[in-house]
């Protein structure tokens, strides 16, 4: 896409994820929090089933998304000493709760006005699940205006969006070109007596061009699906290599594992230097992945940082 610009350090630190694991050892990509401060055991962070990423792009900051509890995503930037004031703007993936849940409490603490870009559909109502038992489960309802009353500054986006000054790129609704990427089964929306199938076009993904590298690719939970996140990234930016893949890659749940063999074929073509699956991608994903890509596989952890 005309505008972006190449950059030569990103760091991502994976404020919330699903799993947690203070032993890990540091790497030539990703920095473990600390176990020991000061003589003593540090404070660990948590985990939960959300996602929040924290981008650093030659000195400036970005959030992606805030995780599933309202006390979760806070509780860990002050343990990894993350300043909500240091944050120049944010952006949610897409409208579920799990990417959505400490988003007014950080606002409290965040600088005013804050930039806040998303998807309009996003702002559905009435959103569910219908389990395969019949069951429906809804998302909790999303308010703009309690965002607003807290300082956001809501933008929606439909189309790709620069920002950082051109360094980071939000890809707007992505499109569906593979032909086994379904989105998520079970998924409606219902606005009064109207009942319609939700195919998550709020789905959105980062993209970063890491100078002699390649595309970096930031996924919330991939409902648009993984291969199809990675193919626009690489049609808007013109960029055919791949360097990292990373974020929730929603390979788990009932309908998803018929999903994955075709997913890691194609993911395996792209040959990322890189992958670092999350929060919706599941054990079995996780694993997969893991015997695909060997060396190259990151276990997600919350508190580590990615050094691109």
């Amino acid at each position: 896409m005309k505008g972006l610009k190449p950059v030569r350090e990103v760091k991502v630190t994976i404020l919330m994820d699903n799993y947690v694991d203070v032993l890990l050892p540091s790497s030539e990509v990703v920095k473990r929090p600390p176990l020991v401060k000061e003589g003593s055991m540090a404070p660990n962070p948590v985990a939960e089933h959300g996602l929040s990423l924290l981008l650093e792009v030659e000195g400036e900051r970005l959030i992606m998304d805030f995780g599933l509890s309202r006390h979760g995503l806070l509780y860990n930037m002050e343990v990894l000493g993350v300043d909500p004031k240091g944050i120049l703007c944010g952006v949610v993936s897409h409208g579920h709760h799990d990417h959505l849940g400490a988003l007014l409490p950080f606002l409290e603490e965040a600088s005013r006005p804050f930039p806040l870009y998303l998807h309009p559909d996003a702002l559905l109502p009435g959103r569910f699940i219908r389990l395969p038992s019949g069951q429906e489960v809804a998302f909790p309802a999303v308010d703009p205006s309690q965002w607003e009353a807290r300082g956001a500054e809501v933008h929606l986006v439909e189309a790709p969006q620069l920002l950082l000054e051109g360094k980071v790129l939000v890809s707007g609704e992505i499109p569906r070109v593979t032909d086994f990427e379904k989105g998520l089964p079970g998924a409606f929306w219902r606005d009064g007596r109207r009942e319609v199938r939700d195919s998550i076009k709020d789905d959105m993904s980062l993209y970063l061009v890491l100078e002699g590298k390649g595309l970096v690719v930031l996924s919330g939970c991939a409902h648009a699906g993984i291969v199809n996140s990675v193919l626009y990234g690489i049609e808007l930016t013109g960029v055919q290599e791949v360097f990292m893949v990373a974020g929730g890659f929603h390979l788990t749940g009932p309908g998803m594992e018929e999903v994955l063999p075709k997913t890691l074929s194609r993911l395996l073509e792209f040959s990322p230097r890189w992958v670092c699956p999350m929060h919706c991608t599941g054990w079995l994903g996780q694993r997969r992945l893991f015997e695909a890509f060997g060396e190259r596989f990151v276990l997600s952890s919350s508190g580590s940082t990615l050094l691109l």
